[in-house]
């Protein structure tokens, strides 16, 4: 079944399109598929991994990137009406096209403490009154390098690293989805005094492509 191109947006690095099959829906990035409802597995279980780290009952949990919000319905799930959940969405594009079009299959019913907040999450991580937050979820491009947007890059440095750890609660943790496994980058969590483990996520459409969740816990 073919794609129906929905709508189309410019954003600072260049243009956002959503398009749809039925009820399902998929946005590209300057022509790059940045998330496909047809294979969100790995999303589901990042969600649901989120709720399962962190070190409390009724955790507050921030999601860097909102996307199609299958992350955000499996932490909602897993939660089951406890807890906080911001989620912090570089464009208001995207969460209008989220509460225009997909919430209505993907979240219906949207939980209590819940606040999606337009902006960049370095910027958010600034704020003084922002936080602190028991596990933080990064799933705001393709991964630890700066696939989709240049000024991603700055979020997986080792400062940008330790600014997110500045907003965790005491036994806090960094979970981050990437569509690779990514050594590099965890030489680099790992050398910001960040201890490092990550775990294969569900397959996404084919048997050979994995997903992956890296668990970032400071030392210091």
């Amino acid at each position: 079944m073919a794609w129906d191109l929905v709508e189309t947006a410019s954003v600072p690095d260049g243009e956002l399109t959503l398009y749809r099959q039925g009820e399902i829906y998929m946005i590209r990035a300057n022509g790059y598929e940045l998330m496909n409802g047809l294979g969100h597995q790995s999303e589901l279980a990042l969600g649901r991994m989120a709720v399962e780290v962190a070190k409390t009952a009724s955790p507050h949990i921030l999601i860097g990137g909102l996307g199609l919000g299958y992350t955000l319905a499996a932490v909602s799930d897993a939660l089951g009406g406890s807890g906080h959940i911001t989620v912090a969405e570089l464009s208001p594009q995207v969460i209008a096209w989220f509460d225009r079009y997909v919430a209505a299959t993907v979240l219906p019913r949207r939980p209590d403490g819940l606040s999606i907040l337009p902006g960049d999450i370095g910027a958010l991580m600034r704020h003084d009154d922002f936080g602190p937050f028991d596990v933080i979820v990064l799933d705001v491009d393709n991964g630890p390098e700066a696939l989709v947007s240049p000024g991603n890059a700055a979020l997986y440095s080792a400062e940008g690293l330790r600014a997110f750890a500045a907003k965790l609660s005491p036994h806090g943790v960094i979970l981050l989805w990437s569509a690779f496994e990514a050594p590099d980058f965890v030489s680099r969590a790992e050398g910001a005094g960040f201890a490092v483990s990550a775990q294969t996520l569900a397959a996404v459409r084919r048997p050979d492509l994995l997903h992956y969740a890296y668990v970032l816990t400071p030392r210091f």
